[in-house]
């Protein structure tokens, strides 16, 4: 039998977070760092609100990039896998798809369907 053993969800994790820190900006990856354990606990007691303060300084590298890698990162948290894709639902909003929902055009429209229901219900609060 095989020994090697499929690695854990928080070997996931690591793995990817270590693939981050090697190709974003060190600044932007600091950010992140300060945001996931705020993040990672609203995934852990939801329905609980979470504000996650952002510092003066760390402002100016709160970056698209960070908040889809932040979604990445808490993407692997939630299911395990590293197999999911981002998916754009327009006027800036972005959310995770695995990759089977996220190629079909059906659920992509109706998650955007559902974004612009949210976006205009904001609206006209």
């Amino acid at each position: 039998m095989d020994d090697i053993t499929a690695p854990s969800r928080a070997d996931r994790v690591r793995l990817y977070l270590d693939t981050l820190r090697a190709r974003m900006d060190p600044a932007e990856f600091r950010v992140l760092g300060r945001l996931l354990p705020g993040a990672v606990a609203s995934l852990a007691a939801p329905g609980t609100e979470y504000v996650i303060e952002v510092g003066a300084e760390d402002r100016a590298h709160l970056t698209p990039q960070v908040r889809d890698e932040l979604l990445a990162v808490l993407s692997i948290v939630a299911t395990g896998t590293l197999e999911h894709q981002l998916v754009d639902l327009g006027d800036g909003a972005v959310t995770v798809l695995d990759t089977a929902a996220a190629s079909s055009p059906e659920a992509v429209g109706r998650m955007r369907e559902w974004a612009a229901l949210r976006r205009s219900g904001r609206a006209g609060v």
